[in-house]
């Protein structure tokens, strides 16, 4: 991998531009040095990805727009050298670990623990919907750490990681199935609708529609049904998960050629509770459970859906009208500029 060949010159290079930017740094008792780099001041943070990237890949940038030029032609490997190199000045603890989600007006180490953090994000969630709808009733916290992006070293080897929570993990098991099995069952596509890709204001219209080979209703009637299987699904884990309190923690190395990622899946908040930001792994490790409970309970869901999904979809094909259409709002979808290139 790229970040074990170049272990000497990611060190070199960081170190170099620290000492750039904050010689005094090296003094610095840990928990200072720590509070710096979770604080760091823009005009710092610029300044040593500007010199690490020079160093590293002889780009250089003297402003913060061609900094994030130079990283939209950034090829995947060259990703994972420059974020394994910059881990160690984001990342805190014992294992550089690194949340990167967004915390509001508060920083990293303003959580103590995993559960600290869900346990936020989750309130923030809940208010934010009560006040988008004030006859909207917040549900109580459950331990739904649903994928966060994570970074860390795990062993001296860099590591994407997803943490999350087992209803979490096995809500997007029961998704894949849903995507796969809907699309054997009734074969679609999206083509082009007549304004998509055409300019409105700021932006580009996206105007896609399904092509069902004129089973659309049907389609549509699926897809519902099974959104909503899959939301019950998702909140009757949440309640089991949480009344077992099993409190563990299971690991699964998804890693493929220069890309190290890692699952790291929770089975409720006790676990969430015991893991401290500052010695991610170390607690983690402690909880380590057998990854084939994982799976097995995955292979339930996934025999558990599919069939759902063959019993729903004959009983449409016999009971369900398609001249039925139901009511929904119609919605355009104007895309910035900078969007514009993923999706048209």
């Amino acid at each position: 991998m790229p970040q074990q060949q170049s272990a000497h010159e990611r060190e070199a290079a960081l170190r170099r531009a620290l000492i750039r930017v904050k010689p005094e740094y090296f003094s610095w008792p840990t928990e200072a040095q720590e509070r710096y780099r979770v604080h760091m001041p823009e005009d710092d943070a610029f300044r040593i990805e500007q010199t690490v990237l020079n160093l590293l890949f002889h780009i250089q940038v003297d402003t913060k727009a061609q900094l994030h030029a130079a990283f939209d032609s950034f090829t995947h490997a060259q990703y994972l050298l420059f974020n394994s190199t910059m881990l160690p000045l984001q990342g805190i603890g014992e294992d550089y670990f690194f949340l990167n989600e967004s915390f509001g007006d508060k920083r990293l180490l303003d959580f103590a623990t995993l559960y600290d953090y869900d346990y936020d994000d989750h309130c923030f969630q809940e208010q934010a919907r009560q006040k988008e709808d004030p006859q909207y009733t917040a549900k109580p916290y459950q331990g739904n750490l649903f994928h966060c992006w994570a970074r860390l070293y795990i062993d001296g080897v860099f590591y994407y990681a997803t943490p999350s929570s087992v209803a979490a993990y096995l809500y997007s098991v029961i998704e894949d199935v849903g995507f796969d099995t809907i699309q054997e069952l009734i074969p679609h596509t999206y083509v082009d609708g007549k304004h998509h890709g055409k300019r409105e204001g700021q932006g580009i219209h996206y105007d896609k529609r399904v092509d069902a080979g004129g089973m659309e209703a049907q389609l549509e009637e699926l897809q519902h049904r099974y959104w909503k299987y899959t939301f019950a699904r998702h909140e009757a884990l949440l309640r089991d998960f949480d009344a077992a309190a099993q409190k563990r923690v299971y690991f699964f190395d998804k890693s493929q050629q220069g890309d190290p990622q890692m699952d790291i899946v929770f089975t409720d908040k006790t676990a969430l509770q015991t893991v401290r930001l500052r010695h991610f792994l170390l607690d983690c490790r402690s909880l380590a459970g057998d990854p084939q409970e994982l799976e097995a309970w995955s292979e339930q869901e996934r025999q558990a859906a599919h069939r759902y999904l063959e019993e729903t979809y004959q009983d449409i094909l016999h009971h369900f009208d398609p001249k039925v259409v139901r009511l929904r709002k119609k919605r355009k979808i104007i895309l910035a500029d900078r969007a514009v290139k993923d999706l048209l």
